[in-house]
Parts: C-alpha cells; sequence; structure tokens
C-alpha cells in the first residue's frame, strides 16, 4: 500500500515549495511573536489568516502535482508501468501530502514555542481585556492543531480534485476557485470581528470558521469539537478523491 521509492521522489520534487512556505511562515510567526511592536497583531494577522493562506497557497500547487498533474504530463504511465498499484500511488500522495503539512506547522510551532520562552505575551496585549496571564505554550500547540486540522481539510479537498481531472488546468482551476473562496471569506470574516458591521458572516462560507483560536484562549474546549468537520471532510475527500482515481479511465 505504500511506495517509498514514490515518496522519496514526491518529497524530493516538492521540496523547494515546502521549503519556501515553511520558511516563510516561521520567519512571519517569529516576528510577529518576537516584536514588541506586531505583537499585538500575533493572532489578528499571523494566526488569524496567514495560517490559512501560505498552507492554502501549498497544497494547491502540491495536490495537484501528486496526481493530475503526472497525468497530464504522462509521467503517471511510467509509474504505473512498474507494479506499483494505483492504491498505492493515492494512498503514497496522500500520507507525503498530510505529513508534509504536519511537518510545515511542526517546524513553525517550535519556532513559536522558542520564542515565547523567551519573551511571553500578556494576552491582555492581544486584544482580550478580560483575561489574565501570558500565552502559554498549551494554548500555542493547541492553536496550530486546530489549524493544521482545517488545513488538512483544505488539502485533501484538492487532493479530490486532482484524483477526479485528468488534465492540470481543471484540477487546479476548481482547487484554485476553491482556495480562495476559502481564504478570502475568512479574510473578510476577520475584518468583520475587527468592527466592520456584516462581515463576519463570511465566516459560514469558509471552513476556516472550524479554526476556532478564540476558544483556545479563553480556554473552553469548543476549539475541540469544531474538530470534527474537518477531519470528517479530509476522510471524505481523500476517500472519494482515492476511490475515483483507482477507477477512471487513464489516457496512459
Amino acid at each position: 500500500m505504500f511506495s517509498f521509492p514514490l515518496f522519496k521522489q514526491t518529497v524530493k520534487s516538492n521540496s523547494v515549495i515546502w521549503g519556501a512556505m515553511t520558511l516563510v511562515m516561521t520567519l512571519l510567526c517569529v516576528q510577529f511573536a518576537g516584536m514588541e511592536m506586531t505583537q499585538s497583531m500575533l493572532f489578528v494577522i499571523f494566526y488569524g489568516m496567514m495560517t490559512t493562506i501560505l498552507p492554502g497557497i501549498y497544497v494547491l500547487v502540491t495536490a495537484n502535482k501528486l496526481l493530475a498533474s503526472q497525468v497530464d504530463s504522462g509521467s503517471m504511465a511510467y509509474v504505473l508501468s512498474t507494479p506499483t498499484r494505483r492504491c498505492t500511488v493515492v494512498f503514497t500522495q496522500i500520507i507525503y501530502l498530510t505529513g508534509s503539512l504536519v511537518a510545515m506547522f511542526a517546524v513553525q510551532t517550535v519556532g513559536h514555542l522558542i520564542v515565547n520562552n523567551v519573551t511571553p505575551i500578556a494576552l491582555a496585549k492581544l486584544g482580550y481585556k478580560q483575561l489574565t496571564g501570558n500565552l502559554t505554550n498549551t494554548m500555542i500547540l493547541q492553536v496550530n492543531i486546530s489549524a493544521l486540522m482545517v488545513c488538512i481539510a483544505m488539502a485533501s479537498v484538492c487532493f479530490l480534485f486532482s484524483g477526479i481531472f485528468n488534465a492540470s488546468k481543471y484540477s487546479i482551476g476548481f482547487s484554485g476557485t476553491f482556495i480562495g473562496v476559502m481564504v478570502l471569506a475568512n479574510m473578510l470574516s476577520m475584518f468583520g470581528n475587527l468592527g466592520i458591521g456584516g462581515l463576519e458572516n463570511f465566516k459560514y462560507l469558509t471552513i476556516c470558521s472550524f479554526y476556532d483560536y478564540k476558544s483556545v484562549l479563553y480556554g473552553v474546549n469548543d476549539w475541540i469539537f469544531k474538530m470534527i468537520f474537518p477531519i470528517g471532510i479530509a476522510v471524505a475527500s481523500y476517500v472519494i478523491g482515492s476511490s475515483w482515481f483507482c477507477k477512471k479511465d487513464l489516457p496512459l
């Protein structure tokens, strides 16, 4: 079910974009958390927007390359000419796509934990004046787990389109529209939370609404229950995309 040679080749072919997105995300997090003048915007800008925008760009490009782009270019014919079965291909690519997101968030989280232990931020400075104490390591871990689950859900939908279509233009077109709508709706809802009337309703148009860092900061468990939905989306999308790819006719 798992092909190490294919996994190794996939890691190598996507290492540049993974490294670039991980580096940018980590540096932005460290900057927002470490500089006094930007600490107040840590959850508004970085955790409110960047943790979905940057991984969203990554999964948009990568998910297309895992299946549809290879079918379109003809390289999938070479992969399947070996004893590798289609189910092995999709399982290996799912492991890569999900694992690469886990690794991306792990690097960024470690960076934030290091900075937070050096310069802890008061919750009141983050805009939650009714709360006392500092941002804790546990809060940082929980916030990033919540964001990670939503990004995995977005990745699974892009993988679904990559499994359905044989042409990259359709795969990346549908995936790009999906990611764009999700990210834009999330950004508009964030502006609504900053006081611009009516925009907060855009949160109902995006799965990013299941990413609930506020409940983490307030110390309630709502964020845990909301994880059921992105996990369900991820499982369903991966299963449908894999089944479709395994059963469809390929121009090999």
